[in-house]
């Protein structure tokens, strides 16, 4: 890798996890209501709590499926509400489905926790004088991810916080990483992506002529990186790692 001025990351996987023993269903199930509360009588009888939530997480996946095979058409961030309530034979407009999913928001404090020595490592790389970044794909952006990193500790680490929601296109898609560089005032081979998804995070970055480390995880993944791609399995090993850049 060339000198290294920028690291951008990757939220979930790799600063953050899912604390364990929640799901997606759980966490949705206790917010659904308000959503459902959206659409009209009509609309309501033929969509349950369940069935919503299955739908919109289906369809988001889905989204972010077909931008890691190569789709670049661009995906407004209400999109997977929009596309999952219309398997379920509810078409909406773009205004109800952006306040049906405003409505589906949980905070992250009560979903996730950092990875251990996230901040330790932030601090150290922060302490080198490194502009740090990060590009999450995700369905709330804005204010709402500011105040979930500021909850956590980490929001002040940030020069640049890249939300696909907001930008309006999924990792690995070109424009997330431009706009992150433009942000960190770096060029693409002074920046270095960590993550831990190989399409999402580390082809797209290498796409762009951006170094790439990807954090292993689960650790028990067998599936190689790309040649000469860093591989860490605790963010404690990151600086050393790019110390040798």
């Amino acid at each position: 890798m060339a000198a290294v001025r920028s690291v951008i990351f990757d939220l979930g996987g790799t600063l953050m996890e899912w604390r364990e023993g929640l799901t997606i269903e759980d966490v949705w199930g206790r917010v659904a209501p308000k959503a459902l509360a959206l659409l009209s009588p009509e609309q309501t009888a033929r969509v349950s709590a369940p069935a919503l939530v299955a739908a919109v997480r289906r369809a988001y996946l889905d989204l972010e499926h077909a931008a890691g095979e190569g789709d670049q058409r661009p995906i407004p961030g209400e999109l997977c509400v929009r596309q999952g309530l219309a398997t379920l034979g509810v078409e909406l407009e773009s205004e109800v489905a952006a306040a049906m999913l405003a409505a589906l928001y949980v905070s992250e404090r009560e979903t996730t926790q950092l990875l251990p020595h996230a901040v330790e490592m932030l601090d150290a790389l922060r302490q080198r004088g490194l502009r740090l970044g990060v590009i999450s794909n995700r369905m709330h952006g804005g204010a709402l991810l500011l105040d979930d990193l500021a909850y956590f500790g980490i929001s002040h680490y940030f020069d640049s916080l890249v939300a696909s929601c907001d930008a309006g296109w999924m990792k690995p898609h070109p424009n997330l990483f431009t706009q992150a560089l433009r942000d960190l005032g770096v060029e693409p081979g002074e920046a270095v992506m960590i993550g831990d998804d190989l399409r999402a995070d580390i082809a797209g970055a290498l796409a762009m002529g951006m170094g790439a480390v990807w954090i292993r995880r689960p650790a028990e993944r067998i599936d190689p990186p790309p040649p000469g791609v860093p591989v860490i399995s605790d963010l404690a090993e990151l600086p050393e790692i790019l110390s040798a850049s």
